[in-house]
Parts: C-alpha cells; structure tokens; sequence
C-alpha cells in the first residue's frame, strides 16, 4: 500500500467518526425520541444503550422546551441528571429528586405519579414487561403532544419516561 492510499484511510478513518458526532448532535427531538423508543423495544439493551436512551430523551426535552419563567431552572435540573447518568449513577435518590422537581416545573407543580398499571394489589406477573409498556406510552405519548405543538405536554412526557425508568419497581 503506498503514501497516498495509507493517508487517504487515515483521514477518511478520522472524518467518519467526526461526521457521525456532528449527526448526533444535529439529530432533532422527534428523532432522539424514537431513537430511546428502539432502545426500549429492544429484547435486552445494555446500560449503556440506555443510559444514551436516557440523556438522549433529557437533550429532546431540553431543545422542546418553551420559553418559560422556569426554563433555566429545569435546565440546570437537567444538566445536573445528565451529569449523574454520564457518570453511570443511574438509580440515585439525588437523581429522582432533581427529575422530581424538573416535572413538577413542567406540570405546573404536580408531582409525578406511577403508572395505574403499574399499582395496585393486583397486577400480572411480569411486571417488567408492564413497565415496559408503560414507557412506550409515554414516549408515544410525548410524539403525539410535540406533533400537536404541545410541548409543555410532550417534555412532562418525556420527563416522566426518565423517572419511570430509573425508579425501582417492586415485583
């Protein structure tokens, strides 16, 4: 293999991942959506796939996000979370508590409740496989409010996809 061909592949081999970053970024709030809702249809993701999943869903509710008097207040909430995910502390108290009060500034106070599937005495026996339903509802859910214009709807959605998944659920 001579000179040229040998630093052509280097640069084409530097390029490629530097395209794929900047696609990422440039990827939209619907497209980082439906990116999360492959991760959670997939059979057995690893925790890497969803803790990406998961930071992909907090950019989307971040870049929908209206104007509000809260706006920077969620958004340091926000930045906070995705610091602990990138750190791999997924299931932190300090975590929940910081999406606890994201959502309830997106819900005009209201706090985040579990899923009426996911309570009760009664439920069927494979509870993940219901909280895995769960969170295709809410994602479907944050689709069908973004592409209604209601946003302020869509990022409670997505924000309550986050706590559902890093909160424990009881077998």
């Amino acid at each position: 293999m001579n000179k040229r061909t040998l630093s052509s592949l280097v640069v084409l081999g530097l390029l490629i991942p530097a395209g794929a970053a900047a696609q990422s970024q440039e990827k939209g709030p619907e497209a980082m959506i439906l990116s999360a809702r492959s991760v959670v249809l997939t059979p057995q993701f690893s925790q890497e796939a969803i803790t990406k999943a998961l930071i992909e869903v907090l950019d989307a509710s971040l870049l929908i996000l209206p104007d509000t008097d809260y706006s920077k207040e969620f958004g340091s909430r926000i930045a906070a979370v995705k610091m602990m995910f990138g750190e791999g502390a997924l299931f932190t108290d300090k975590g929940r508590q910081y999406l606890g009060l994201a959502y309830k500034l997106a819900s005009g106070g209201k706090a985040w409740q579990t899923p009426e599937e996911l309570k009760g005495a009664y439920r069927e026996k494979d509870i993940m496989e219901q909280a895995k339903t769960a969170c295709l509802k809410l994602l479907d859910s944050a689709l069908a409010e973004r592409k209604a214009g209601r946003d302020e709807e869509a990022v409670r959605h997505l924000i309550g996809f986050v706590i559902l998944v890093v909160t424990p659920v009881e077998a």
